[in-house]
């Protein structure tokens, strides 16, 4: 695996002073960890009566890369920040650090350490944790072990269980729109066609995803099916309905379309190394452009070509079945097992787990009840169910499923690209403005009071190529630009 972080470029903005350019080495391999659903903090009492606490855990960490010398690899484990049942009575925060180590030869053998501090209402304790070493299956960067308090007593002994990903944001859209409990109106109307993501930001609004396209009158809302982002932060996408375009013609929802305005593919162009016998509209449901310009799209209605390409299939533009449903699902436990449930939206990530929502709701002899709204993957569990996924927005009605139709994984190990330019900065009063060109898809500005740092965020992840950096500002600051 390659831990693919961004490049950067540094350069110091002083109050007193012009603003100059300077150059700084690229950080070791950090990889942004995000616990998935299934990750959870345990409460027992060896030697009374009550009931064992089991309280569902989201949060984050780092993984720092210490070492390689295969067959063993040893990370730091940072800036541990977890919340156990979050909002309720029982809310746990847990904050610390450790080491993570893997030794891979016949078999895959981690060990992970954590000293970290567990506070709530009523207590504050420093509680070690550590696993017990064994065989594993799940294959790197995904991370699922069992942890337990190794200083805990007969009446309070705490574990954990861990499973976590690199990530650092999932972007998508839902089927149907929904009222936001904690913005001011009228933001806190997001609707089917608005970019997402799963940190409670909107990332673009519908309108401004299709701009460009000419559709007149302009229309509030075209909705959003498809979505994929690539060099220099182009976003790709789909809309799920048949529009005219006086500039363009008419758009088909198969129709592949770039934030730029222009008409990337058009569907019977996706489809033709097929060789399909009727020359419509299948739509275009999910979509993905691989490193090497292959495009990977999924379909909204079944094409029969020599056999039929199936709506829950993963196609590619050079005319192979990338992957078929029952290849996604095989991990999976349907009670039906001859039924398509179609597919919704899907990301291949760098490790080859694919990650996608599918269309029809069914039932899972292990996960118990699948919605449209889920986020699932090809390994056979499930990520974020639809309420997990949107909770940041704290919708009005949180238990309802609003689908899932749109999906990009914003990931640490995407593959290396050339370091990102400055080409303009200027400031006006203490607000700095950066403009920079970089093949990233996505981007995020760092400032810091010296080139060693320490680093922190001053921007938004953003499919940009400019940003006014939100951040403290003394005599002087250092600014970078990241990309993924």
């Amino acid at each position: 695996m390659k831990h693919g972080l961004s490049g950067l470029l540094l350069l110091v903005a002083c109050v007193l002073a012009p603003v100059a350019a300077a150059a700084q080495p690229s950080p070791g391999p950090r990889l942004f960890y995000t616990l998935l659903e299934g990750s959870e903090f345990v409460d027992d009492c060896l030697v009374c009566g009550r009931p064992t606490i089991q309280q569902p855990m989201r949060g984050t960490f780092e993984l720092v890369l210490l070492q390689n010398t295969p067959p063993f690899s040893r990370y730091a484990v940072q800036n541990i920040n977890f919340i156990a049942s979050p909002g309720s009575f029982l809310e746990r925060k847990i904050t610390g650090d450790g080491i993570y180590e893997r030794f891979e030869e016949f078999g895959i053998i981690q060990r992970m350490t954590l000293a970290v501090q567990v506070t709530d209402q009523f207590t504050n304790k420093f509680a070690f944790f550590t696993n017990n070493p064994a065989v594993i299956s799940k294959p790197f960067p995904l991370i699922d072990l069992d942890l337990r308090q190794t200083n805990g007593t007969l009446l309070q002994t705490f574990s954990m269980e861990l499973l976590a990903a690199p990530i650092r944001e999932i972007w998508f859209s839902t089927t149907r729109g929904f009222t936001s409990t904690n913005r001011n109106s009228p933001t806190n109307q997001i609707s089917a066609g608005d970019l997402l993501s799963n940190r409670g930001r909107v990332v673009r609004r519908n309108l401004e995803l299709v701009g460009r396209l000419g559709v007149m009158p302009v229309t509030p809302d075209l909705g959003l099916d498809a979505v994929n982002l690539t060099r220099r932060g182009e976003i790709l996408f789909s809309i799920p309905v048949k529009v005219f375009s006086e500039r363009l013609g008419w758009i088909q929802h198969g129709d592949l379309l770039s934030d730029r305005g222009i008409i990337v593919r058009r569907n019977q162009q996706l489809l033709a190394a097929f060789h399909p016998t009727f020359a419509g509209d299948a739509g275009l449901d999910g979509v993905q452009l691989m490193p090497n310009g292959e495009i990977l799209f999924s379909i909204q209605s079944n094409v029969v070509v020599s056999s039929t390409l199936s709506h829950g299939d993963i196609l590619s533009d050079t005319g192979r079945v990338f992957r078929t449903q029952q290849q996604l699902l095989a991990n999976l436990h349907p009670t039906v097992t001859n039924r398509d449930f179609g597919l919704d939206a899907f990301q291949v990530l760098p490790s080859g787990e694919i990650w996608f929502s599918v269309e029809e709701d069914f039932s899972d002899t292990q996960l118990g009840a699948i919605h449209a709204g889920d986020l699932l993957s090809s390994l056979g569990y499930r990520v974020f169910n639809n309420q997990d996924l949107l909770a940041a927005f704290a919708p009005s009605a949180p238990q309802e499923d609003y689908g899932l139709d749109a999906l990009y994984v914003v990931t640490d190990t995407q593959y290396p690209k050339l370091p990102p330019r400055i080409v303009e900065r200027n400031r006006s009063g203490q607000a700095m403005h950066l403009e920079w060109d970089g093949e990233g898809a996505v981007f995020q500005v760092e400032s810091a009071p010296t080139p060693l740092g320490p680093w922190l965020p001053c921007s938004p992840i953003i499919p940009d190529l400019s940003a006014e950096p939100d951040c403290d500002s003394g005599p002087s600051m250092f600014y970078r630009v990241r990309q993924w």
